[in-house]
């Protein structure tokens, strides 16, 4: 009976019906996809080097001079997003439908992988991997998401496939090359440079090795271009240690003890990444099981793709940023592959009844995450660029400050004095508790706010940020979307603007 469940769930044309399916839910999920907040944190720092040559957030203001001049960011991701504003105008679809290009290109690097790679990933069903790729939580939201991993992801393993076959120095000059672009776009891309240095030396290939790194570090190297002027540096690094979440990890250290110790904290925390939420439980868990119940096979089969992955994960826990969910997208592809050998090989195993069973399970179960993601995406369907003209539009044209959510920069940044809810955030993170009414009305007026406007999420029971925001408009009906707020500086009041 197990054997029969298990045939059926994971046959070609079950797999194959799934895929098919997903694939239409994730385009008919793309018509007038909500904003993600990454969507306009990382477009508006775009914009503002396409105008200005640098970048700054106007919409988070008086923190650590991030409206004047901001540092910190994801160089080449944010270069290509403003090149993308020169061609195509200020908008989130050139964004989000870059992110969906360099995607689909990657799957074509999959699929080319496995068809003309019959000799390193023999046994490895395709259909599979696609399967681990495509029904995957995280790709259904991030594949149309302006946000750095899913190009860092492509480039990664771009450079992890040009390690393999017949080597040759021209091909492992662009593997470095790729894996130190991928460093450019997130600097989270150090892991692939780590990880293809560690398996060219452990093949005792010492000049690819060295060529690979040399190539990888000329690349890395231009992340720098605009820390070069005094004290770009320093407020490169100032800005960095006083982010209002915990980015700096092993990077604000007071010394080297500090460092080792604080490495050795984080590194045994990285199993948090793998189980953050249900999103990655089901890949996660399947990779994880396939490692423990086929180990041997697998590693006789796929010995460098394990080493390799092993190395990528803990080069990103120790050079890269925060232990977080997102960043499980950098190990996918390979993940994948993982979870594709392991199943091939159960295919063809006609005992393992307890194995197949639990396979099974998880699988359900990655299913079933997919499609309450749908769920979630689509009903928060909404014409953004529509809403928040007609919204905005009741206001004066006077440019006084307007305390919006982050979404509204699309596309009224341009027109209106828009300060984001991200500024009020990051001030709460910076009291050391969440503000009251009173606080939030004085720090609206220190900055200078005029107007807002509170979408209903805001004040939903179940939004934690500003808790005084439920019983101030609990008696407004949740279905209102928008509401518009006139800031009374002298009595320290809201006034609502019909």
């Amino acid at each position: 009976m197990v054997n029969k469940v298990y045939s059926y769930i994971t046959s070609k044309r079950t797999i194959s019906w799934l895929i098919i399916i997903v694939s239409g839910l994730f385009v008919i999920s793309l018509y007038h996809r909500y904003i993600y907040i990454d969507d306009a944190w990382f477009g508006e720092q775009a914009y503002w080097f396409s105008q200005l040559g640098y970048v700054k957030t106007s919409t988070i203001i008086d923190f650590y001079g991030w409206d004047n001049h901001l540092f910190v960011y994801h160089k080449l991701n944010i270069i290509l997003g403003s090149i993308l504003i020169k061609l195509f105008g200020w908008s989130p679809e050139p964004f989000r439908i870059f992110t969906l290009t360099i995607f689909l290109f990657f799957l074509f690097l999959i699929y080319k992988s496995i068809k003309k790679n019959s000799e390193q990933w023999s046994g490895i069903e395709l259909y599979f991997v696609m399967f681990f790729v495509i029904l995957n939580p995280q790709t259904i939201l991030y594949a149309y998401t302006f946000r750095p991993e899913i190009l860092v992801m492509s480039l990664g393993f771009a450079s992890f496939l040009l390690l393999f076959g017949n080597q040759k120095i021209s091909k492992i000059v662009l593997s470095g090359i790729l894996a130190g672009t991928a460093v450019l776009v997130h600097l989270n891309g150090a892991m692939f440079v780590v990880a293809g240095f560690i398996i060219l030396l452990l093949r005792k290939e010492i000049k690819f090795s060295i060529i690979f790194g040399f190539f990888a570090a000329i690349i890395i190297c231009f992340y720098f271009y605009d820390l070069q002027e005094p004290g770009n540096f320093d407020t490169f690094l100032f800005q960095i240690k006083n982010w209002p979440d915990d980015i700096t990890t092993n990077y604000a250290n007071e010394g080297w003890i500090s460092l080792v110790l604080n490495a050795i904290v984080k590194l045994s925390s990285e199993h948090q990444r793998f189980f953050w939420s249900h999103d990655v439980w089901g890949l996660s868990a399947i990779a994880i099981f396939a490692l423990v119940a086929k180990g041997k096979t697998l590693w006789r089969k796929y010995k460098e793709l394990i080493v390799y992955t092993l190395v990528a994960d803990l080069s990103l826990n120790i050079f890269g940023s925060h232990i977080a969910e997102v960043n499980m997208l950098l190990l996918l592809p390979f993940l994948a592959l993982i979870a594709a050998a392991f199943l091939s090989e159960l295919k063809n195993n006609a005992n393992s009844p307890v194995i197949k069973s639990m396979t099974v399970v998880i699988i359900i179960f990655q299913i079933a995450v997919v499609i309450f993601g749908f769920v979630n995406i689509i009903k928060q369907h909404e014409q953004i660029t529509e809403v928040s003209r007609a919204t905005l539009s009741g206001f004066p044209d006077n440019q006084e400050r307007i305390l919006v959510p982050y979404r509204f920069v699309f596309n009224e940044l341009p027109s209106k004095n828009l300060i984001s809810y991200k500024t009020m955030e990051y001030h709460q993170v910076e009291h050391g508790s969440k503000f009251t009414k009173e606080e939030f009305l004085d720090l609206a007026e220190k900055l200078d706010i005029y107007y807002m406007v509170v979408s209903s999420e805001m004040y939903a029971k179940s939004n934690s940020m500003y808790p005084w925001m439920h019983a101030e408009f609990s008696d407004i009906d949740d279905t209102y979307k928008y509401i518009k707020l006139r800031i009374n500086k002298d009595q320290n009041t809201l006034e609502r603007i019909k």
